[in-house]
Formats: structure tokens, C-alpha cells, sequence
């Protein structure tokens, strides 16, 4: 039964399985990007409502158009048009949006102007992330950049108690937003 309902799947939908992992891959891709993209954005100055809006409004614009194809290739190809409509938006906004996001911002990243500026910056706040399986619970340190509180992350063995001040080397980015090329911590009193 199961080889009769492939082959009739094959015959209706011409290169079925291409098609499937093709988008099931883009899902993957655009997951993976996404992921990097939250490293970029550590080193970036930028709002993260900018990022997020990319992310969402690429996702939403891109579902009407690949309404019928995610119906037909990535659920049940015999009762297109059943899946919710969450399912749509959800694959969209990781697969295209994570994709355009991480574009953005790498962009933005990669191709910055070459010369920096050098600010040294007071840390008003710290504290470590949650440690984990996966993660040592790395320390971190708030500033404020241009009017902007901003979380600078640090390797796991730093003691960032016993510092005051961090001094940032910052080039602009392709689009405007400056971007952290080094980052170094100075020893002071709080």
C-alpha cells in the first residue's frame, strides 16, 4: 500500500522527494543562520527590533507565495490546503527570514569601513549567562554606546568582577551600524 501511494505521489508531483528535501533543507539552513546570526548581533550596535523585524516580515510576506508548495511538500500532499496556518508562518520565518537576517547582518559585519574608532566605555552592570550542558555560563558585561545599553559577552574564564571599564575598537558597518572589531577589558575599582 505504501510503494502504491509513493508511486502515485511521484506520478502527480513530478521530482517529489527533490522538492521535499530541497525545502526541508532550507528550514535547516535558514535554523543554522539564525543561530549565527545572534552571534553577529552580540558584536553589532543595532536595535534588536531591526533584526527581528527582518526575521518576521520576510517570514509573512514569503507565505502566500509558497502557500500551496509547503501544503503539497512538506505535509500531506492529498489534502492540500489543511495544514494551520501557524505551521506556514512558523517554517517561513526560520527558513527565508533567518536566511535574509543573517545576510543582513553579516553584510553589515563583513564589509565594514576598515578604519576604527577607539572608546573606552564604564561597565554599569555584570552577571554570567546560566551555565548548561553546553555552556560554561559566560560572564557579561553592560555599557552604554551612543545613548544605548549594550551586553558585551566574554570568554568563560573571565573574572569580569574585577573590571571597570572596557575599551572597544568599533568600525561602521556596510549599513550604518557599528560594529565591534575588539573588545578588552580594564582592571579598575567599581
Amino acid at each position: 500500500y505504501r510503494q502504491k501511494l509513493l508511486t502515485e505521489l511521484k506520478a502527480r508531483y513530478p521530482y517529489y522527494n527533490l522538492k521535499s528535501n530541497l525545502l526541508g533543507g532550507l528550514f535547516l539552513l535558514g535554523l543554522i543562520l539564525t543561530i549565527w546570526e545572534i552571534y553577529i548581533y552580540r558584536v553589532t550596535f543595532i536595535s534588536v527590533y531591526i533584526p527581528l523585524s527582518i526575521w518576521i516580515l520576510t517570514g509573512v510576506l514569503m507565505t502566500p507565495i509558497l502557500k500551496q508548495t509547503f501544503n503539497i511538500y512538506c505535509f500531506n500532499p492529498y489534502t492540500p490546503g489543511q495544514t494551520k496556518m501557524f505551521f506556514h508562518y512558523f517554517y517561513n520565518i526560520i527558513s527565508f527570514g533567518g536566511i535574509l537576517v543573517f545576510l543582513f547582518m553579516w553584510t553589515n559585519q563583513t564589509f565594514n569601513d576598515k578604519s576604527k574608532s577607539i572608546i573606552t566605555a564604564q561597565i554599569i552592570s555584570y552577571g554570567h549567562f546560566a551555565k548548561s550542558r553546553r555552556s560554561c555560563g559566560e560572564p557579561y558585561a553592560d555599557i552604554i554606546y551612543k545613548d544605548e545599553e549594550k551586553e558585551l559577552v566574554f570568554p568563560c574564564d573571565t573574572e569580569i568582577e574585577k573590571y571597570s571599564r572596557v575599551y572597544i575598537e568599533v568600525a561602521k558597518g556596510l549599513f550604518g551600524f557599528d560594529v565591534i572589531t575588539d573588545k578588552t577589558l580594564i582592571e579598575g575599582q567599581w
